[in-house]
């Protein structure tokens, strides 16, 4: 087995080996599609580890993303544990998180000994599939009163208020200065990209939902946000099933999400998704900077 930093030439190969592995790969395969495989210090860049078999095939990857978060696939202990070392040898920037299935996670997390740090969400989040040819379309008691707009769409104030509150609610952050420049930054990628909806009732926004990964033929969903005083309604369960038949008439014919949330998945399950197995979603309170590990 060979070990080596990817380069863009290595795309081919790479999805090659992550499309049988597709449920689980999304933020990997959605950001090479995306930017590529060189890191650029840019938004949806990465360092990439990969790993090769006799053959040249690809057996495994392990991705260092712009936003300190690692995410990894390979469905053999000794390829993550010899990924996560070669890592270790070059990693240039803090780690921030560490984000895939759950008992590949589980090995990074322990060969970089971040099992002991604060996180501000530590998760093993229900994987859930569902395939758009069996999207089952709820029949809202206000459909007629429903409509669905881009985020673009909508008030700036609502969707930094709506963020804000989702990644303290959900994600555990606190509210800070820094939290505020994540948030502004969030909803500009929000407002001025296509893949974000707002759910209205009478003019009024009252959920979100988008993607977070796309391909041709898949999409990630993520965030989908309901403020406090609009929930128990089916508004979010309404939207996501409308962005996904929207998605379906683009010819997208899969999606997948991750939750903890036993509403929000019994939300889901109303629409058709069916759970497929568990994805770690691990955020550090503070990045951990291996630099100055490696000094003291």
């Amino acid at each position: 087995m060979k070990i080596r930093r990817l380069q863009n030439s290595d795309a081919e190969v790479l999805e090659q080996f992550l499309s049988k592995h597709a449920e689980t790969s999304m933020f990997i395969r959605s950001n090479m599609s995306r930017v590529g495989l060189e890191y650029r210090d840019r938004d949806f860049h990465g360092d990439y580890f990969g790993a090769f078999d006799d053959a040249g095939r690809a057996v495994g990857v392990l991705a260092h993303y712009w936003n300190g978060n690692i995410m990894m696939q390979a469905q053999e202990t000794t390829i993550l544990l010899e990924l996560a070392q070669t890592f270790q040898s070059h990693v240039n920037r803090p780690i921030a998180g560490v984000l895939g299935d759950e008992a590949q996670a589980a090995i990074i997390m322990d060969e970089l000994s971040l099992t002991d740090e604060v996180y501000s969400i530590n998760v093993a989040d229900g994987l859930y599939s569902l395939e758009l040819a069996d999207l089952c379309m709820p029949t809202h008691r206000d459909f007629d009163k429903v409509s669905m707009v881009t985020a673009g769409e909508v008030d700036r104030g609502t969707i930094v208020r709506w963020i804000k509150d989702f990644e303290i609610e959900a994600l555990g952050k606190v509210d800070s200065d820094e939290l505020t420049t994540h948030v502004e930054n969030r909803t500009n990628h929000i407002m001025t990209g296509e893949d974000h909806w707002i759910l209205l009732r009478d003019s009024e926004p009252v959920s979100l939902s988008g993607f977070n990964a796309r391909l041709p033929d898949m999409v990630q969903i993520g965030p989908v946000w309901t403020p406090p005083e609009h929930r128990n309604r089916g508004y979010a369960r309404t939207l996501v099933a409308m962005t996904l038949q929207k998605a379906k008439q683009c010819g997208v014919k899969k999606s997948i999400l991750f939750t903890d949330n036993p509403a929000a998945a019994k939300a889901y399950e109303a629409v058709g998704f069916q759970q497929i197995g568990l994805f770690r979603l691990a955020l550090l309170n503070n990045p951990v900077d291996f630099r100055k590990r490696s000094v003291s």
